[in-house]
């Protein structure tokens, strides 16, 4: 499978918190579903109930229902944070840690966050684990960030648990075992978790801690692409370019899906990546479209050069697996995966229903010979 790129790397284990965003959107929903004007919600919040702080100062901050005061917002969240309330110390410990509405300050953000944890609320645990883990307002220490991700894991919050199922797939700062980390993997992607959805199928691609099954890996990736997320539309993509099952294989639909993958990186503004282009000539190449597949692949060497943010060791690492597609490509050849052998011992888990959910028929599906075309244009 195509390699991450820097700014991506680990973006399965934490989920983007958009920080004080996320809970607002919840926190306005629950209001208009109240039916709670205002002016009510003012009142509320000066005689000193906590929720009606909450609620108030989130919505100052970020402008829903009411005029945008950042300033009489936090003071409202921070009241309601002293009173012991554990969404408002999560957020308050958001805020410190994004520098929205009060001066960014990681120490802070650790200490809210510390207090909402140690009361038991998932998402401050979660969050708190993060900071653990990089680094950021405490010292780096892995161990407790697995030990926070664990808790919040074990009340079934579905960020933590693909958190902790890293922790435990690479053995950092708990104990290795692959087989538990699927299952952990396998929680979180149950729950709808993309990023668990993409890294359980690539489990099963590799046979990492559950024996080989293409089958099973197709699932979960067609079902995490679904989410319209382009680095799961773009796993996708490769799986049904590259897998080595040919009976897998789909050409028509790898460009397709890699064609959708960059259309929705350029939509969010976000810079071409080699990967992606790796990734499209790849499934041209499947298709037999070679000779817009070696314009792809030149161009994803192109990138690779000019990525700033990947390390010599990876840059020459890459180059050589892009130069050696584009030399397939130049002899109208695809490019195939090599077939994985596994983990020896590695058992199927009788939890994973993925098959039966998505309805997929149990025989072999029919494999797309690659056809000639014109192609796309880069």
């Amino acid at each position: 499978m195509p390699t991450l790129p820097a700014i991506m790397k680990n973006v399965w284990l934490y989920p983007l918190l958009a920080g004080v965003l996320s809970f607002l959107a919840l926190s306005d929903v629950s209001a208009q579903e109240s039916g709670s004007p205002t002016k009510d919600l003012q009142q509320w919040a000066e005689r000193g109930d906590a929720d009606a702080q909450f609620e108030l100062g989130i919505r100052q901050i970020t402008g829903e229902g009411m005029a945008k005061d950042e300033a009489a917002g936090l003071k409202w969240v921070q009241k309601a944070a002293d009173q012991n309330h554990l969404r408002a110390q999560h957020i308050l410990g958001s805020l410190y840690e994004d520098g929205v509405a009060v001066k960014k300050d990681p120490v802070k953000a650790a200490e809210w966050y510390t207090k909402a944890a140690d009361a038991g609320l998932p998402m401050a645990q979660h969050s708190l684990g993060i900071l653990y883990d990089l680094g950021t307002g405490v010292k780096k220490d892995p161990a407790k960030a697995a030990e926070w991700f664990q808790k919040a894991a074990s009340q079934g919050y579905a960020p933590a648990q693909a958190a902790y199922g890293s922790k435990v797939e690479r053995g950092e700062g708990a104990e290795k075992n692959t087989p538990k980390a699927a299952l952990w993997y396998l929680k979180s992607a149950q729950q709808g978790y993309v990023p668990a959805m993409t890294r359980l199928a690539y489990l099963y691609y590799v046979g990492r801690g559950v024996p080989v099954d293409y089958r099973r890996a197709a699932a979960w990736y067609m079902r995490a692409s679904r989410s319209d997320e382009p680095w799961a539309t773009n796993d996708l993509a490769w799986f049904l370019a590259t897998c080595p099952d040919s009976n897998l294989q789909n050409g028509d639909e790898a460009v397709l899906q890699a064609k959708s993958a960059l259309k929705m990186l350029a939509e969010s503004g976000a810079d071409e990546r080699h990967e992606m282009v790796d990734t499209m000539a790849a499934a041209l190449a499947r298709n037999g479209e070679f000779a817009e597949a070696i314009l792809w692949q030149k161009k994803a060497i192109t990138l690779l050069a000019e990525d700033k943010e990947v390390t010599d060791e990876e840059r020459k690492s890459l180059e050589a697996e892009f130069k050696g597609r584009l030399a397939l490509y130049e002899k109208q050849k695809p490019y195939t995966d090599e077939e994985a052998q596994g983990e020896e011992g590695a058992k199927a888990m009788p939890q994973d229903t993925i098959l039966q959910e998505e309805n997929l028929p149990q025989g072999k599906p029919k494999s797309t010979k690659p056809k000639r075309g014109r192609g796309t244009v880069v």
